[in-house]
């Protein structure tokens, strides 16, 4: 595709998109998404939405691309499709990690990793920085929830600074105890040779 694809741009130093080309890009994404969920007799679930997955054309318009782990969705009365967990890590939605069961809802949380991407320029998971530093959504879900009560429309439902302080500050322990978890976890696994423990 001539304009590469989304996430050349988002990580790539040299290239910044204008929010409202950002926006556009997402909105023709989510309307891809759509039409598979709900445009087609059956109901097809993407699975590996990512920003390597988006493709630009000359416009700058999104075309999904990389269809390899896509599944037909649940049918009748199904609520989901039982399948071996693949896809990149950081994407992957957490229900569909711990048991397998793919629905559509399984594209809606990879959309939203993208979203948080486009809105931090930063990927979902940078093993390159610190630890603490790893996981964005930990982070940005936490930090976003403290801008939103931030911008209440109502001043009166808005934080005080001292309790922003405290957010801010809780945001930091949790994400040393991320760290230290982290930590705790590798010397186990380690321990164990890799097996988890039931």
């Amino acid at each position: 595709m001539p304009n590469g694809s989304l996430e050349d741009h988002l990580f790539n130093n040299t290239s910044t998109l204008p929010w409202k080309t950002r926006l556009g890009i997402m909105l023709g994404a989510a309307q891809g998404l759509a039409y598979l969920h709900e445009g087609l007799e059956v109901k097809v679930i993407y699975r590996d939405f990512k920003s390597s997955n988006v493709l630009l054309d000359e416009g700058f318009r999104p075309k999904l691309s990389d269809f390899g782990l896509a599944r037909e969705g649940p049918t009748g009365d199904h609520t989901h499709v039982s399948t071996t967990v693949v896809g990149t890590y950081g994407y992957a939605a957490p229900e569909y990690i711990d048991t397998g069961h793919l629905t559509i809802q399984s594209d809606v949380w990879t959309f939203g990793v993208v979203l948080y991407e486009i809105i931090t320029g930063r990927r979902t998971v940078e093993r390159n920085r610190p630890t603490s530093e790893q996981k964005l959504l930990d982070a940005a879900q936490n930090v976003g929830k403290l801008a939103q009560s931030c911008l209440k429309k109502n001043a009166k439902e808005r934080p005080t600074m001292s309790q922003v302080v405290e957010s801010l500050k809780q945001a930091i322990q949790e994400s040393q105890e991320g760290i230290n978890g982290a930590k705790k976890a590798a010397v186990t696994s380690s321990r164990t040779g890799g097996r988890r423990s039931n």
